[in-house]
């Protein structure tokens, strides 16, 4: 039997130590792969703002959209719903923010994406009610809506919006403590902490009939205009501050011009 010398030994284990470690080096991930890969526990601590900072959400809920009509009023006012009102203003903010490169969630009344949803903000469109005459109003009301965990965020939202909508509809701002009461649907608890939220109340349908009717780009505008005043960090003018409520005699005939019609808002929409 041939037999090996112990210097041929020790360079055959060399030569195949070499071939190994060429395989492995050859067929395994490089550094530029291996810093790519980051540990499931490290995504989980991404503040979620972050994320739509980059992406430009904004969830816009046109009030009692999916839901039912909100107010309806009488034939003076062309049986104009409230639903049709809201939701042919925010078909109109979503066209100027998707116009702006923003990603626009639209989303119903009592959305089930609502649960956690998070976005850089959120604001839900209504209109109040028909009522004219004695002790009847006319003015815009914006409120804080969700569990309001950052006030500051929630303050610059508000000023934003009031800012922008006063001067594009011309109405009186008449505070941000009002309680929609019946009107407030939504769980916005349930929506994310991250996600700034306000509710916008545009105007009275009965006394501000005219400007929701006739003025609705102009309206829409405003509130696109305050949306992005709050995202780009924007510093806006002096605030209008609460007006006294407004008396004002019922409309007369010759203002009844206009029906909001839900086909075009909902092809709009779509």
């Amino acid at each position: 039997m041939k037999k090996y010398s112990f210097f041929q030994a020790f360079i055959t284990i060399i030569f195949s130590a070499l071939i190994t470690a060429t395989i492995l080096v050859t067929f395994s991930p490089g550094a530029e792969y291996i810093d790519q890969i980051v540990p499931a526990a490290e995504t989980d601590t991404i503040d979620p703002s972050q994320q739509n900072n980059q992406r430009k959400i904004i969830g816009i809920i046109p009030g009692h959209y999916g839901f039912d009509s909100g107010f309806q009023c009488g034939g003076e006012f062309n049986f104009v719903k409230e639903a049709d009102v809201n939701l042919r203003i925010a078909v109109m903010v979503r066209d100027y923010l998707e116009s702006q490169g923003y990603t626009v969630n639209f989303m119903h009344e009592f959305d089930p994406d609502l649960s956690n949803y998070t976005a850089l903000a959120l604001v839900s469109i209504h209109a109040d009610n028909c009522q004219t005459g004695e002790n009847s109003q006319s003015g815009f009301h914006i409120t804080t809506g969700g569990q309001n965990t950052y006030p500051s965020e929630s303050k610059r939202l508000n000023d934003c919006l009031t800012y922008y909508y006063s001067q594009n509809s011309d109405l009186n701002f008449l505070g941000e403590n009002y309680i929609p009461g019946e009107e407030m649907l939504y769980s916005f608890d349930t929506v994310n902490n991250y996600t700034t939220i306000s509710v916008i109340h545009t105007g009275y349908l009965g006394n501000d009939y005219r400007t929701l009717s006739e003025k609705t780009n102009s309206l829409a505008k405003g509130i696109a205009d305050g949306i992005v005043c709050y995202v780009e960090d924007e510093t806006v003018g002096s605030i209008y501050k609460a007006q006294p409520v407004n008396t004002l005699s019922t409309v007369a005939s010759s203002q009844r011009i206009y029906r909001i019609p839900l086909s075009e808002a909902v092809a709009s929409e779509e």
